[in-house]
C-alpha cells in the first residue's frame, strides 16, 4: 500500500478547489477531504469573513489552518491520504509546509484566467461582493504564482477531468 500523503489545493473562489479535491480523493482507497471553509464556519460567536484584512481575520485563518493540520495528522496516522481545500497566501502556505515538512506534502494552485473564473463565478450566482473579492484574489495569486512553493495549474480551458488528471499524474510520482 502506498504511503499516505497530503495535498493542498488552493486558488481563488470559483477555481475548482472543492470539486478537484473531492474528485481526487475518490481515486484513493483511503482518503479524506478537509474543507477549511467548513472549519472557519464552525466559529459562531465572533466569526469574521476572511476580508478585509484585520488582526481578527489573521487569528481565525491561522486557527483554521492549525485545525486542518491536526485533523490531517489524525487521518495520516491511519494511512489516509488527505486533500486540504483552502485559500492560502504566503503565510498559510508556509504554515502548512512547515507543519508537514517531514511528510509527503504537495501544493497546487488552481489559477484559471480571470475571464474564465468570472464566467464560472457568474454561472454559480454568487453575490457581487464575493465576485469583486474573487477578482482581487486572482490578481494576488497571479502576482505570487511563481514565487511560492506550489505547482500552478491553469485550468482555464480544462474540464474537471483534465485538471484532475494533470494533478493526479503529479501526486502519484
Amino acid at each position: 500500500m502506498k504511503k499516505a500523503f497530503i495535498c493542498l489545493i488552493t486558488g481563488p473562489a470559483g477555481s475548482g478547489k472543492s470539486s478537484v479535491s473531492k474528485a481526487l480523493a475518490s481515486k484513493f482507497e483511503h482518503s479524506a477531504v478537509i474543507e477549511v471553509d467548513t472549519l472557519r464556519h464552525m466559529i459562531k460567536g465572533g466569526y469574521v469573513r476572511p476580508w478585509p484584512h484585520t488582526e481578527e481575520v489573521d487569528i481565525q485563518l491561522l486557527l483554521s489552518a492549525e485545525n486542518a493540520c491536526s485533523i490531517a495528522d489524525n487521518f495520516l496516522e491511519k494511512n489516509f491520504t488527505v486533500f486540504i481545500d483552502d485559500v492560502v497566501g504566503k503565510k498559510l502556505l508556509e504554515k502548512y509546509s512547515d507543519h508537514f515538512k517531514d511528510k509527503d506534502f504537495k501544493a497546487f494552485l488552481l489559477l484559471p484566467s480571470l475571464e474564465s473564473l468570472l464566467v464560472r463565478f457568474d454561472n454559480r450566482g454568487d453575490d457581487q461582493e464575493l465576485r469583486l473579492r474573487t477578482a482581487e484574489l486572482h490578481k494576488i495569486f497571479l502576482d505570487k504564482k511563481d514565487t511560492l512553493n506550489w505547482q500552478v495549474i491553469d485550468s482555464s480551458n480544462h474540464t474537471l477531468e483534465k485538471t484532475i488528471e494533470q494533478i493526479y499524474k503529479e501526486i502519484i510520482l
